[in-house]
């Protein structure tokens, strides 16, 4: 009974393993071409600062970050600093139209022993990768707990409409 059950957990490690590899080496051309404007040193950086862009101030502040290539808005990062921890959006964009968006939120580490969180000291909470083409969502991987755990909340719609506030926010400041 004993060996079965190590069996059958070696068989389920072992297949999540693979379905994760699997999971990593997907969507090679989005991958790629996220690789290539991360890459890119010419990109034209421009910056909304907290009471540019935000209706309600949080603890830490935030950032609006646009990098345009030509004019043309390729990525935009969204930080946001809670009471908390932090949270850190950035939006890809091809052709005008969203291409991938990579969420990440990291919790101050609870100090037990004080009682208090240590604002210095951060732990990773979540990370999403949501992949798009054609205007609708294809695919998403996510370690750990986020907002769209909620059935409500639909991550191929809410995302979308984030990238376009970003890229209208980014556009009136690129304007003036």
């Amino acid at each position: 009974m004993h060996k079965t059950k190590c069996l059958l957990a070696g068989l389920l490690l072992a297949a999540c393993v693979i379905v994760a590899q699997n999971r990593q080496t997907g969507h090679p051309a989005i991958r790629k071409a996220v690789r290539e404007i991360n890459r890119d040193t010419a990109l034209k950086q421009v910056t909304l600062t907290n009471e540019e862009w935000m209706t309600e101030m949080p603890d830490g502040g935030g950032s609006l970050t646009g990098y345009y290539k030509n004019k043309t808005l390729v990525k935009a990062v969204r930080w946001i600093g809670y009471s908390s921890g932090v949270e850190v959006v950035e939006f890809y964009f091809k052709n005008n139209e969203l291409l991938f968006v990579y969420e990440q939120s990291d919790l101050f580490f609870y100090d037990e022993k004080k009682g208090e969180l240590r604002t210095d000291s951060l732990e990773r909470n979540f990370e999403g990768r949501y992949y798009f083409s054609g205007k609708k969502m294809i695919d998403y991987t996510t370690l750990g707990h986020n907002r769209f755990e909620d059935d409500s909340l639909d991550a191929g719609k809410i995302w979308p409409k984030e990238a376009a506030t970003c890229r209208h926010l980014l556009a009136r400041k690129v304007a003036r």
